[in-house]
């Protein structure tokens, strides 16, 4: 996960920074350790996780925005009334999935978002949000291989691009995630984060070769 070091620290909140705009923006996109959905760049603005605080090595740093749980958990349950009503509807159940996503209730949201790509396989969005599922719930390595799935498909993904990065920093791995950054800025030298995720990858290089 995250280690100590103030670079890997900084580069955290820069990069929750970024995945509150991107990671996690679709609703029914991706979200990411980040996003509503998990999915990206397109998923839609729906906050994800935000600001970071530090934790203990091999901890993800927290960054959900604050929570109105009873306005949530009712959302939630009233969702859940209409996909028992329409239990193959695909988008009510994203919607269910979604909602759990952002009431950080994880494992519930995998549920919803496996029975979805049970009916929508090679859907990006959803694989990349199951993705988030098992980051946010400190399985990194389980996150990846779903990003990894993600970038079989569409090698392009920027949300998938961008929360491969956080899932291989979150092993303290930083030139993977310096590769995935790298390869955001070449795809899409213009997108707004861009800039933001060239110097990441400077100081992460500079890092590598000062230790």
């Amino acid at each position: 996960m995250i280690s100590k070091d103030n670079l890997v620290f900084g580069l955290a909140g820069m990069v929750l920074g970024i995945i509150i705009g991107v990671l996690l923006m679709n609703a029914s996109g991706p979200r990411m350790v980040a996003a509503n959905p998990v999915s990206a760049p397109p998923p839609q603005t729906q906050g994800r996780p935000a600001g970071a605080t530090q934790q203990g090595e091999n901890e993800l740093p927290e960054g959900h925005p604050p929570v109105d749980a009873e306005a949530m958990n009712q959302q939630i349950a009233v969702q859940q009334e209409v996909v028992n009503k329409d239990p193959e509807n695909q988008k009510e159940i994203l919607s269910l999935a979604n909602l759990n996503f952002d009431a950080k209730h994880y494992e519930e949201a995998l549920k919803w978002y496996e029975k979805a790509l049970n009916k929508d396989p090679k859907n990006v969005n959803i694989i990349t949000d199951l993705g988030s599922c098992y980051l946010w719930l400190n399985q990194s390595q389980k996150a990846i291989e779903f990003y990894d799935q993600s970038l079989a498909i569409d090698p392009k993904h920027f949300q998938t691009l961008m929360n491969l990065g956080i899932a291989r920093m979150s092993m303290g791995n930083r030139e993977g995630a310096a590769e995935a950054w790298e390869k955001i800025v070449t795809l899409y030298p213009e997108h707004p984060e861009a800039q933001m995720l060239r110097d990441a990858i400077q100081r992460l290089r500079s890092k590598k070769e000062t230790s």
